[in-house]
């Protein structure tokens, strides 16, 4: 294309610097920019990239286990940080690592007996300090290692306002079939 322009504008003499501009243009050397196509880069440079994109560490570096899992979180970097704060960036972060879907359950205190709650735990009875409160329920076990990040890392991502009251993951925990070993990496569910 800057082929194309450069003799329109080498005809007239006002724009001739213009011109000379436009032949330059091919000459540069456009492989630097191909870090930036996520899928293709080599895995050694995707730390730095996180780094770039301000992702790295406690905002879902750590947690993120595989390559593709990092990759993802990679592409959806921009999209995380615009909408932080919100129980999307909750629900898509923990998406994007690989730790499965979540259900939030927000506003734990409060609730009237009218038949859209069940009495099993997760909220609060009596407590009108913890209106602000919530608790992400898991589709997938974690380690309590994991659980400890992924607390580090919802505290960047939640509302400012709102406190992590747990991790659920009862409905899916371990079961005592020899899969895992009782050696304290694991615990019964909730974290």
């Amino acid at each position: 294309m800057a082929n194309a322009v450069s003799p329109i504008l080498k005809q007239d003499a006002r724009f001739s610097p213009l011109a000379a501009l436009t032949e330059r243009l091919t000459d540069i050397d456009l492989t630097p920019f191909l870090v930036y196509l996520l899928d293709n880069v080599d895995a050694k440079l995707l730390p730095q990239l996180a780094e770039q994109f301000h992702i790295g560490g406690d905002e879902g570096w750590a947690l993120a286990e595989s390559d593709e899992a990092r990759r993802a979180l990679l592409h959806s970097a921009n999209e995380l940080h615009r909408y932080k704060g919100t129980p999307w960036a909750i629900r898509e972060v923990i998406r994007r690592l690989g730790l499965g879907e979540v259900e939030l359950i927000e506003g734990l205190a409060g609730q009237r007996r009218n038949g859209l709650i069940q009495r099993n735990g997760y909220y609060v009875h009596g407590d009108p300090g913890s209106w602000n409160q919530y608790r992400v329920l898991l589709g997938k076990p974690i380690t309590n290692d994991q659980a400890a990040q992924l607390r580090r890392m919802l505290a960047l991502y939640a509302p400012a306002r709102s406190v992590l009251a747990s991790l659920e993951y009862q409905k899916v925990a371990n079961r005592h079939n020899g899969a895992i070993r009782r050696n304290r990496q694991f615990n019964r569910g909730s974290a």
